[in-house]
């Protein structure tokens, strides 16, 4: 397990990743961009049968009949994320095919089949709305949730997408795995068919930190600029959005863009733990001056609820789960002496289930250096085979004492026998997280309203640091020159031989080099020593290659 979870230090820690609407919404960003350059093939089609019906004309009928083959009509799985696993684990018998259709206020929604693996459940999932959506329209299922026979509900998340081929719109949703090793009656209920279209108002100004502009937007009324930071690459913009409507909690994509002479351009973007009311919003654009900041035209975009379909879809169905349980395979990984110092882990485990390949990490620091720190990878391979394939680093488990540290990847093909599969791990694009309190001390003198600067070597970079008082608070910035110094997360201070940590200001996992902190009420009477605390920098020599089997 990282060090970030057992060091006890007032750090705040983001929780596992988990299928959520962040996912969906930067998923519908990637498709506003794939449709809008290649207009030739999104030709809007008739839209004779998007009215809504009203209230009191309802239909709605429950199919409960499982049929063993997909529908006639084909569906293009493959191109929505996860649906190669899915489709490969369902064309060598694993999981369960349907073809159960219920149509609630003329629109049809169609359980196409379920794939389990221990962990998660995935559902294919179509919908007929019975005609193609705008080439800017998208459309989501604001509620969707299982019940195993029992009663007991779990949520399902995922997203829509349509599907030239079939006419209609695909998802695969993701749920926790009810079934196990398992058979089980599950009723599958979904309700509300939502339809957004994108929102660009031009903002009459370029706000400055500290002041609170009107979008003209009644659901996301104002912006209010927290900071605006340059740093040696980039701007960082952090500002809150007022929300009228307390339920909607950020959900489509409020945002900054700022014309360019190409196009426009949304950086990365972060939605932050709120710090009172409102959407807190992190945007962090590469090679961009306070100055271009200044001169540049904003505009601020969401996806604004264009029209709802009131309906309720059910299904109850049987499943089987286990038959995906049988087929499981795993083995034990060793870990070689060069891997372990190059990542700084050691391999636990190789598990591969209908859905996914995982390569365990194991929670056992103990053989590993402080010194080494945390290594976190952004480019993370797998070759099965004759074939590569992209994955990630992720964190499993709904409970921080049962996390699970692993590589992800989805399986390209599925193998009837898989102990005879070559693959290897390949790790690049490393980034090093460190934190050393029994070194890296330098003191400082007394500060006051003038700002003074230290300097301090970490590993091969300078650091510098600014601090001073604004008002009762010790401001504590920092930054180096290098581009291989990715910047200081938490610093820590010994005041009065008292440790101190800073205010928790949350960031985005891009966050820009320079850091600004905040020591709030500060008082001292004769000594003040820093320690950068936290710190990451990239590291090429920390790439690393191993055979798994």
């Amino acid at each position: 397990m990282s060090r970030f979870f057992e060091d006890k230090v007032q750090e705040k820690i983001q929780p596992p990743p988990r299928p959520d609407y962040d996912q969906m919404w930067n998923r519908i960003e990637r498709e506003v961009t794939l449709r809008r350059s290649d207009t030739s093939r999104l030709e809007s089609a008739p839209r004779s049968r998007r009215k809504i019906i009203p209230a009191a004309i309802v239909f709605s009928c429950l199919m409960v009949v499982a049929v063993p083959v997909f529908a006639g009509v084909t569906m293009n799985w493959d191109s929505l994320y996860g649906g190669r696993s899915v489709t490969n684990a369902l064309n060598n018998g694993i999981g369960q095919r349907y073809d159960l259709n219920v149509t609630s206020k003329g629109v049809t929604m169609s359980l196409e089949g379920v794939v389990t693996d221990g962990e998660r459940m995935k559902l294919l999932i179509s919908m007929d709305v019975g005609a193609k959506p705008q080439e800017d329209e998208f459309m989501e299922l604001e509620h969707m949730v299982i019940k195993d026979g029992a009663g007991k509900e779990e949520p399902v998340n995922g997203y829509l997408r349509y599907d030239e081929s079939s006419g209609k719109l695909l998802g695969i949703y993701e749920a926790k795995d009810m079934l196990k090793n398992s058979r089980n009656t599950l009723t599958l209920e979904a309700g509300d068919l939502i339809s957004y279209r994108p929102v660009n108002t031009a903002l009459k100004k370029v706000p400055k930190a500290g002041e609170t502009l009107s979008t003209g937007e009644k659901l996301y009324p104002e912006l209010h600029i927290k900071s605006v930071t340059e740093s040696k690459n980039s701007l960082a913009v952090r500002y809150n959005v007022t929300v009228t409507d307390s339920k909607v909690q950020g959900r489509g994509d409020p945002h900054l863009t700022i014309d360019t002479g190409s196009g426009s351009s949304r950086g990365v973007l972060t939605q932050l733990p709120p710090e009172d009311s409102g959407v807190l919003i992190e945007q962090l654009f590469s090679n961009m001056t306070l100055k271009d900041w200044e001169a540049s035209k904003l505009n601020f975009n969401y996806m604004k609820e264009t029209m709802r379909t009131e309906g309720a879809w059910t299904f109850h169905f049987k499943a089987d789960g286990r038959k995906a349980s049988e087929a499981i395979y795993s083995q034990p990984l060793q870990t070689s002496e060069e891997f372990k110092d190059k990542s700084g882990v050691l391999l636990d485990q190789l598990t591969i289930t209908p859905l996914e390949i995982i390569v365990e990490i194991k929670d056992d620091k103990r053989m590993i250096p402080d010194s080494q720190g945390d290594v976190m990878y952004k480019d993370v391979r797998l070759m099965v085979g004759d074939q590569e394939i992209t994955g990630s680093y992720t964190i499993k488990g709904d409970d921080p004492k049962n996390y699970k540290h692993v590589f992800a990847f989805e399986s390209p093909e599925w193998y009837k026998d898989w102990s005879k599969v070559p693959m290897k791990l390949m790790l690049k694009n490393a980034t090093v997280i460190k934190r050393d309190t029994t070194r890296n001390w330098i003191a400082l003198n007394k500060p006051s309203a003038v700002k003074q600067s230290a300097e301090l070597k970490l590993e091969s970079f300078v650091v510098h640091f600014t601090y001073y008082m604004n008002g009762k608070d010790l401001m504590v910035e920092s930054d180096s020159d290098s581009d291989m110094f990715k910047g200081i997360s938490q610093t820590t201070l010994k005041v009065d031989g008292e440790t101190l940590f800073p205010k928790i200001t949350p960031k985005g996992p891009d966050a820009q080099s320079k850091n600004i902190e905040r020591y709030p009420d500060f008082n001292m009477n004769d000594t003040l020593e820093l320690n950068p605390g936290f710190y990451s920098y990239h590291d090429s020599n920390r790439n690393v290659d191993t055979i798994l089997h």
